[in-house]
């Protein structure tokens, strides 16, 4: 496995990974309610799909809350509930190849609402997924700071939940 976060422009932040994996399993964790559940969230909250439409303009809407206890008493020193409703739509879908998602950052308070989008590109390499994850930069720094501890973590999980599947699909 590549780890990799960088700048790739002063407005997005770039992560890439390798995983032993086939392209199948890697789309399924982007793209399904059990996938992403097993993955979306960082390290101390809570992820939940509320509503998950896979086409183009379809909703991906989910609730993420703070379980941990650094997590919430980080959420507190913001000034932020532990609980955020988060709407988000896909823009962008080529199968096994792309995956735009752009978010309603519309839950921080005392901030105005404002898109914020993810891109996911897959490369099938020999048997292996190379994938890159390139996200905004959000207006606040505080807030792209968190962004990449958060997105971070959530790509260490993602790799315990590509594991996962591998030893699931070993099983008889």
């Amino acid at each position: 496995m590549m780890v990799q976060a960088s700048g790739t422009g002063a407005d997005s932040i770039s992560f890439e990974r390798v995983y032993d994996a086939s392209i199948e399993d890697v789309w399924a964790l982007w793209t399904t309610r059990e996938g992403l559940e097993a993955w979306f969230a960082p390290e101390g909250m809570r992820f939940e799909v509320s509503v998950l439409e896979l086409r183009v303009g379809g909703a991906f809407d989910h609730v993420m809350t703070a379980v941990g206890a650094e997590e919430i008493a980080y959420m507190a020193k913001l000034n932020r509930p532990p609980t955020a409703w988060v709407s988000a739509r896909f823009i962008e879908i080529v199968p096994h190849r792309r995956l735009r998602i752009r978010f309603d950052i519309d839950f921080v308070p005392g901030v105005e609402s404002y898109p914020y989008d993810m891109l996911v590109e897959l490369h099938a390499e020999a048997g292996r997924v190379r994938m890159i994850l390139t996200a905004d930069r959000h207006p606040d720094p505080e807030m792209t700071r968190g962004a990449i501890a958060g997105l971070t973590s959530q790509l260490q999980r993602f790799e315990l939940a590509i594991a996962a599947r591998a030893t699931q699909e070993q099983q008889p």
